[in-house]
């Protein structure tokens, strides 16, 4: 359980920070006058939606040329595979990941007046881009576990 964990905490800290800086374009000057914004929660939210919108949607974005959230997803789900060093504590980690992913930004960007209709809606058009970040943490996932499994 505490494998899962560390890799879950991982994983999302990887994803989120590689997002921060390569997705958003940030540096720490700007993450420091973001902070200071007298409309904090507002610059944050956007930012928040905008990050895991390209982390939720890799496909659409490697399709416009943005390659990033793939390295981002690859990269957060390859670390997180060498902590687990187990497949199915990162089918649980990918999975859970998968779900905050989608929480945050169906939360950042449509705000807490989400109804059932409107969540199952965009479950529905976004199946193949939640695939395709699922397979990006799963399978580098798995190569990192199994290079680090403790078979005997």
């Amino acid at each position: 359980m505490f494998r899962t964990i560390m890799a879950l905490l991982v994983a999302l800290l990887v994803a989120i920070i590689i997002g921060a800086f390569q997705i958003l374009g940030m540096d720490v000057a700007a993450i420091q006058a973001l902070l200071q914004d007298p409309n904090l929660t507002n610059a944050l939210s956007y930012q928040g939606a905008l990050l895991f919108a390209q982390l939720l949607f890799p496909y659409t974005y490697a399709i416009g040329g943005i390659f990033t959230p793939l390295v981002a997803l690859g990269v957060a789900g390859f670390i997180a595979g060498l902590i687990s060093k187990s497949g199915v504590r990162m089918l649980v980690v990918s999975i859970v990941s998968i779900a905050l992913f989608f929480l945050g930004y169906a939360l950042l960007s449509l705000g807490l007046a989400l109804d059932t209709a409107a969540f199952t809606a965009l479950l529905q058009n976004i199946a193949i881009d939640i695939g395709v970040a699922f397979g990006l943490l799963f399978i580098p996932g798995i190569i990192g576990a199994s290079l680090t499994s403790e078979d005997y």
